[in-house]
Formats: C-alpha cells, sequence, structure tokens
C-alpha cells in the first residue's frame, strides 16, 4: 500500500471502467490502463467514481474494480477509492474491502436523490467512517448527487476528524477557494471538472481529479505542475467529448488507442458512426500522450 504517511497531492485520474463484449469487467484492460497511468506520470487514481459508472456496477464489481487497480498500481501512488453504495451497510462494506485491497483511501458523495439535511449527511459519514481507518473524503457533486455538502456540515465533519479531505466538482470558483481557506490546514482539497484545473492550483488547491486525463495522462500532469498554456487545449477536448458523452467517448478513444474499453452500460447513450468518426479526428488531433 502507498505510504499513507505522504499527503495526498497532485494529480489524480478518475479512472473509467472497461467491460467486455460480454459486458463484464474487463479485468486485464482495467490493469494496462492503470499500469500506463502511472507511468505517464500521474500522482494517483480514484477508480469506482462517477466517469466509472459506479451507479452500473455491482457491489462485487465494485470490490473487483478496486482490487484490480491497486495490483496494478502496486503501491507507486496513491488509489483513492470510490465507495458509494444506496445504504450504509453497502458503503461500509465496500470501504472495508477498500482496506483489505490495500486502497490508501476512500472518497464518497453524500446520500444521493433524495434531499438530505447536514444531520443526515454527517450520520452518513460518520457511520461509513466507523468501519475503516483509511482516510476518507467527502465528494461534493451536487449536480448530481441533489445534496450538496454545506461549509457548516463540513465544520463538524473536519472537526470530529471523520474526514481527511474533501472534492469539489461544482467547477465553482468562489467555492473551492472558500474550501482551500476553511480546510486547506485541516486536510486535502481536492478540485475537479477539467476546464477548472488551472484555477484550481492558483486558488491554492492540494490537488486535481481528471476525467480526461485518462486519455491524456501526461497532459495533465504536466497541466498541473505548471504549464498553464495546456488549459486552453483541454477545454478544446473536454467540449469536443461533451457533445457526444464524456464517458462513451473516453472508453471509445481508449478502445481505438489500444485499449478495449468496450461500450458504457444503459442508461449511456451509445455513439453513432458519425460521432465515432468525429472522435477519430479529436484523436488525431489530440496526440494521445
Amino acid at each position: 500500500m502507498f505510504d499513507s504517511a505522504v499527503p495526498f497531492r497532485g494529480c489524480y485520474i478518475a479512472t473509467v471502467t472497461p467491460f467486455d463484449r460480454s459486458n463484464r469487467l474487463n479485468s486485464s484492460a482495467l490493469q494496462d490502463h492503470c499500469r500506463w497511468l502511472v507511468e505517464s506520470g500521474v500522482d494517483g487514481l480514484c477508480p469506482v467514481g462517477t466517469t466509472g459508472e459506479f451507479l452500473f456496477l455491482s457491489q462485487a464489481e465494485k470490490m473487483e474494480a478496486i482490487q484490480q487497480t491497486t495490483e496494478a498500481v502496486d503501491g507507486r501512488v496513491p488509489v483513492i477509492a470510490g465507495i458509494w453504495a444506496p445504504t450504509v451497510a453497502e458503503s461500509q462494506a465496500l470501504a472495508i474491502n477498500a482496506t483489505s485491497a490495500h486502497a490508501s483511501g476512500v472518497f464518497l458523495p453524500p446520500p444521493i436523490y433524495y434531499p438530505a439535511n447536514d444531520d443526515a449527511i454527517y450520520r452518513w459519514y460518520s457511520e461509513i467512517k466507523s468501519v475503516s481507518d483509511l482516510p476518507l473524503f467527502a465528494y461534493n457533486i451536487p449536480q448530481y448527487a441533489a445534496n450538496s455538502i454545506s461549509y457548516a456540515c463540513l465544520d463538524r465533519l473536519f472537526g470530529d476528524e471523520v474526514i481527511a479531505g474533501v472534492k469539489d466538482s461544482t467547477g465553482k470558483i468562489d467555492r473551492v477557494t472558500e474550501l482551500v481557506q476553511r480546510y486547506g490546514g485541516l486536510g486535502t482539497v481536492f478540485a475537479a471538472s477539467d476546464g477548472f484545473a488551472s484555477e484550481g492550483r492558483r486558488i491554492g488547491a492540494h490537488g486535481f481529479i481528471s476525467a480526461i486525463g485518462n486519455i491524456t495522462p501526461a497532459l495533465f500532469a504536466r497541466l498541473w505542475a505548471g504549464d498553464d498554456s495546456l488549459q486552453p487545449r483541454v477545454d478544446s477536448i473536454r467540449t469536443a467529448l461533451k457533445q457526444v458523452g464524456s464517458i462513451p467517448a473516453i472508453k471509445y478513444l481508449l478502445s481505438q488507442s489500444g485499449f478495449p474499453f468496450g461500450e458504457s452500460r444503459i442508461p449511456c447513450s451509445q455513439l453513432t458512426s458519425e460521432q465515432q468518426n468525429a472522435l477519430d479526428a479529436l484523436l488525431e488531433e489530440i496526440n494521445l500522450d
């Protein structure tokens, strides 16, 4: 396992989940991809999150994907594993599994879909933290979760040492700036949303978690290291991917580049031949690192 005494810093990749032609987890493709990401210079991996289609994975598949990721990484960089599930008990089981798989930490959105108040969100995190000593990172993504983690709730979570940090995917500069100012001395603040990488580093986030980095890891490593001239290139790629559906597009580009990632699961849209042609042109343009 990666040395947990080392702070969580740098450019991390929210990894996609590959499926074979029978729509089963493709462990060999997953491991090959993870090894390539590490060799390309990224600072850590985050499997089984939003980009990893966590909503469409069974409990067993989530556990397997985490195990395969840590095996491929082999302690070279941290692995922060996604452990969201519909119930506390299932998320606890994933946290225990991540511990057994030698993950470096776990990240977790708040309860999703139904409205949850601060007390419910606090209890959600504290109950799940109670079963594992791994650092727990709160994952704020209200545009999908329908619940935002308030500052008042974060005050309690950090104050009681329930969480070791927070990932914010709002892409809002005021929000991330406030997170850095309030909690930067208490834990790790990860910025996210690929169009926000340069800005996130500028305002003092400790790290950044990228989806596009699945296909351009070395580019993101250089961007987070300080080459802001690369941000317009990232923005161009991001715009092109969003036009066809980011996760299916990332998986298609990886498949075209030698990583057989298969299609995304329903209800993700499948790509038309026209969209695939557009992505083929994009692949030539971005020249995978």
